[in-house]
């Protein structure tokens, strides 16, 4: 038989207490008239210890204006990739709401939602966090019923927050850093089949290799336009046809997959090929050679997206911030001057 789960009157009745005693020692709703002794109020506690009680947050959220509990939404794409940016995200949004006063439950959706519906859990909540995207639904569930939310790497909608890098700032210095190392034949490795279609960082990175190759007088190399699938083909292309001395990388998993093949196809990395792209930290802390790669500063992103969400609980008028954090160049062991 399965053991039955403790409820508010079986605290009481075995603290010899009412339940509304038992409620304000929980929520800590004490003094303005009501107080207990030490001795109950660790009577209390001691029972609540013994049954395992674990108070029934929809039945709270009934009674109460704020239910401490935060809704990530979006995990179904954003966390399904291994080492991408969300998971540092997603750690660092925790730590801040954990740390907060009275602290908040972080809810992660890994859910594959219907098309045409809404992402919203059926309970309420204090506040949301949108990792890249959701459906149109959702945002439009979030602004009618006024639910605080940001969005981390992508766009929202009039009442809620982004935050996002600066894609356009970070290729420029990708590009930079290259030219500066004496490469003129620059490639452009693009987003992976199925990789969040239609994400602004795809056409930023993109529009801006071609801006800033072409205004350097520098030759557009083919492949820049065609979604990445092989990285042997690609690298056959690119390196023994084209002559690219270098390759910027729209991702860590295509930089990856591009560090295995020239190491099948026997092309030296950085002695022949130059390689950098934009990433996470965490993800090229496992790769030997250590990639050279734009850093998109997942962890402060995180924390803006935390403490912009804090603010907008608190204030629900506060201002609706659209946060741009500059990329930063991190040099490692992929990229050098190329060879005479």
């Amino acid at each position: 038989m399965a053991k039955s789960v403790a409820n508010l009157s079986d605290v009481a009745t075995l603290a010899k207490v009412s339940k509304s005693t038992v409620s304000r020692v929980l929520n800590n709703k004490l003094g303005k008239g009501f107080s207990v002794t030490p001795e109950v109020k660790e009577r209390i506690l001691k029972v609540i210890e013994e049954l395992n009680y674990k108070p029934n947050l929809i039945a709270q959220d009934l009674t109460k204006q704020r239910t401490r509990m935060i809704s990530v939404l979006g995990g179904a794409h954003a966390l399904s990739d291994l080492g991408n940016i969300y998971q540092t995200v997603l750690n660092n949004i925790t730590n801040i709401l954990d740390s907060a006063p009275g602290g908040f439950d972080v809810i992660v959706d890994m859910s594959h939602h219907p098309d045409g519906s809404s992402e919203i859990p059926a309970w309420r909540i204090d506040g949301a966090i949108v990792l890249a995207r959701c459906s149109d639904e959702t945002f439009e569930e979030l602004e009618q019923r006024n639910v605080p939310y940001v969005v981390v790497n992508g766009t929202g909608r009039a009442k809620g927050a982004s935050v996002v890098p600066d894609d356009i700032q970070g290729m420029k210095l990708a590009v930079e850093h290259l030219v500066k190392l004496g490469h003129k034949r620059i490639a452009y490795a693009s987003a992976p089949l199925g990789h969040l279609i239609g994400h602004s960082s795809i056409e930023e990175r993109h529009q801006t290799y071609l801006a800033e190759i072409k205004k350097l007088g520098l030759a557009v190399l083919d492949g820049h336009d065609k979604l990445f699938t092989s990285a042997e083909d690609y690298l056959k292309s690119v390196i023994y046809q084209n002559k690219a001395t270098g390759i910027i990388a729209y991702g860590h998993m295509n930089a990856l997959n591009i560090m295995q093949a020239a190491h099948f196809l026997g092309i030296s990395i950085p002695q022949r090929l130059s390689l950098i792209a934009f990433c996470d930290k965490g993800a090229t802390d496992i790769m030997s050679p250590g990639l050279t790669f734009m850093d998109l500063q997942s962890k402060q992103m995180g924390e803006i997206a935390a403490n912009l969400l804090l603010d907008m609980i608190k204030e629900t008028d506060c201002e609706r911030k659209q946060v741009k954090i500059q990329e930063q160049l991190v040099f490692r062991d992929t990229t050098s001057s190329p060879e005479n």
